[in-house]
């Protein structure tokens, strides 16, 4: 990869340069992020199987297809949505033991102080990207992401706390606005769509910025080991 940083407004706009082509894949792989709330709005017993099921098995699965049609696409291969959903499910154990393994690392670091939870959060931030693109285990690739962000944990802190602010500033706003509407309106149901619909709809540029950092550290690893 030319050009590795972790500065995020490059990364940012190089995300963006590569949306285009990979959004409408992208956005149909995060889609239930914006369907299972609505329905858990409307039937709440349903909702909350599915919201179950979906934080458990689906974010894992569809996150780690997500990944792979964006480094597919980086590397100039055809970005097949069917094959990278296709990868995805053949490591679904890895993608799914990882993220229950990541969800309670970072619980029990929050649980001792909030500080503990952030920095485990980050050394681990890329646990997805070493098992979907580089063929690792569940253990080995908490070991791929922890090894990978030494040294360079504030430059990976400040790069997604920075795309976070730019894209989570706005929503805050949004959802102030909307929610004051729908509160004084009595519809909740139009809370959850809007921010729902928007959150979803910005998902894509995350999954790219993702790749694009951990390619970059990969990069810059290899550069100075």
């Amino acid at each position: 990869m030319q050009n590795a940083t972790l500065r995020p407004i490059p990364l940012l706009q190089r995300s963006l340069e590569l949306l285009s082509p990979i959004y409408t894949p992208l956005l149909i792989l995060a889609s239930p992020g914006f369907f299972i709330p609505v329905i858990a709005e409307i039937i709440p017993l349903l909702g909350g199987v599915l919201n179950l099921a979906y934080g458990v098995v689906g974010v894992p699965i569809l996150g780690g297809a997500a990944l792979l049609l964006v480094d597919q696409h980086l590397k100039q291969q055809p970005a097949v949505l069917g094959n990278s959903l296709d990868q995805a499910v053949s490591k679904a154990v890895p993608l799914v033991l990882g993220s229950i393994l990541l969800g309670f690392i970072i619980l029990g670091g929050s649980l001792l102080f909030l500080i503990p939870g952030i920095y485990l959060g980050v050394r681990l931030a890329f646990l997805p990207c070493a098992i979907a693109l580089e063929e690792q285990g569940a253990i080995d690739g908490i070991k791929y992401s922890w090894k990978l962000v030494q040294g360079r944990w504030w430059g990976v802190f400040w790069a997604f706390l920075a795309v976070g602010l730019i894209f989570g500033i706005p929503i805050l706003i949004l959802s102030t606005i909307v929610g004051s509407i729908g509160a004084a309106l009595n519809w909740r149901l139009l809370v959850v769509v809007v921010i729902g619909a928007v959150t979803v709809a910005i998902t894509p540029i995350f999954n790219i910025f993702t790749v694009l950092l951990f390619r970059s550290l990969q990069e810059i690893q290899r550069q100075n080991p």
